[in-house]
């Protein structure tokens, strides 16, 4: 008879029993949470499928290994482990898992981040309201651009076509966890993914701010955020009408080293159209040495200093950038053309990448596991931007890098 993957429901009880047994787990081994984790990425498989648990390891493992090998991959693992872990042959176990559903990747994600946070909860996860990234990051692909999971993009790595992920994490030190990543395929509208995306992420924790890349900086995406009554701030592209504005301020203003000037006016969208189909945002205009600076915004009523601090604190959107290049550290190699398998590796490499996170946090000093907590005065946009920005007075590091995170957890599945 021929395998078939037979997936469950998980209940609330179920969740609770598990983060209850982790809790545990992690306070009695605080001193090396790494152990406990490996448990915890084993068991979310057994926890979504309802077949046998010795097969479903034995399917798996690759998988889960191919994130922790150096230059990693199923058939890799395989090849080094298909005797001592008794494991089926690579052709075998890449058949079974291109028979996966697409979206199993994603539940097991989502099914992850719900008891990490729980988990979070519990061992002194302070959660007044945070700054959070959304983006579209691709991962080239050389095959044949026809599939239904590739998209055209710019040219990166000698090719023009990639599977595309919209991504949402938190930025700030100490907590930099990602909270959803969802597949785009060809014909997907992003916008209502974007959508989709941003619901789900505001159920997970508090989101006070997100920042955007400036390919969200148009009338579309601000107006279903304005929807959603979100904050948001993203730079804008110049078109002939901000092109102009930016030889205005040239001509008016002259700024010296470490000097700015700041203008702030309303911007219309659709300007020329019916009012139904405009939009109005905050133009932040910021002057400075090295040249003139665009950004749009929601928020209303700040002073100029304040919306000064809002442009500041968007530089550290790079943290999602951050977070792409750790991915990277932990992507397994596939050449395969199942969708299924490559947006399974890929939601796998991000719970890998988010145990990493989970550990430093549970590893840190209770007074630099969210450094940046103790500036926030209230739940207001602006208390979390000031927060942002204020000098911690050190440079907060990891305790454990990813490469040695991957090695450690290398030899002990191993």
């Amino acid at each position: 008879m021929a395998f078939e993957f037979q997936t469950r429901g998980i209940s609330k009880p179920e969740i609770q029993k598990l983060c209850k047994k982790y809790h545990k787990s992690f306070k009695k081994k605080l001193a090396d949470p790494i152990e406990s984790v490996c448990e915890l990425f084993l068991e979310l498989i057994c926890l979504y499928f309802a077949n046998d648990k010795e097969k479903l390891y034995k399917l798996f493992f690759p998988a889960i290994m191919a994130n922790f090998t150096e230059n990693g991959s199923i058939h890799s693992v395989i090849e080094e482990h298909r005797e001592t872990k008794n494991l089926y042959s690579w052709s075998y176990t890449y058949r079974v898992l291109g028979q996966l559903d697409e979206d199993a990747g994603l539940e097991i994600g989502r099914i992850y981040r719900n008891i990490m946070f729980n988990i979070l909860k519990k061992t002194g996860f302070r959660n007044k309201g945070y700054c959070a990234a959304i983006d579209i990051t691709a991962k080239p692909f050389y095959g044949n651009k026809n599939l239904f999971m590739v998209k055209g993009c710019k040219r990166k790595a000698g090719t023009n076509y990639a599977i595309q992920y919209l991504t949402a994490s938190i930025i700030e030190e100490g907590v930099r966890f990602n909270l959803l990543c969802l597949p785009i395929p060809s014909l997907a509208s992003v916008s209502s993914m974007f959508e989709s995306l941003v619901r789900e992420i505001r159920r997970m924790i508090p989101i006070k701010l997100l920042f955007l890349d400036r390919g969200f900086g148009n009338k579309r995406y601000a107006g279903i955020l304005k929807l959603l009554k979100h904050k948001f701030v993203m730079p804008i592209t110049r078109n002939r009408k901000l092109k102009e504005l930016e030889l205005c301020v040239k001509e008016q203003s002259v700024t010296k080293k470490d000097e700015y000037d700041a203008v702030i006016m309303n911007y219309t969208f659709s300007e020329g159209r019916a009012k139904e189909y405009q939009l109005d945002v905050r133009l932040i205009i910021v002057h400075e040495k090295d040249g003139v600076y665009f950004s749009i915004t929601n928020i209303h009523s700040l002073s100029m200093k304040e919306y000064y601090q809002l442009t500041e604190v968007y530089k550290y959107r790079f943290g999602i950038e951050t977070n792409y290049r750790v991915d990277n550290i932990f992507s397994p190699f596939t050449c395969s053309i199942t969708a299924s398998l490559r947006y399974l590796l890929m939601q796998m490499s991000l719970i890998a990448q988010d145990l990493w996170t989970l550990v430093n946090f549970l590893l840190h000093k209770k007074n630099r596991r969210q450094p940046r907590e103790k500036f926030k005065k209230s739940g207001l946009v602006i208390d979390i931007v000031k927060a942002r920005i204020k000098d911690l007075g050190f440079i907060w590091r990891p305790v454990i890098t990813a490469v040695r995170f991957k090695r450690r957890i290398d030899r002990i599945l191993a």
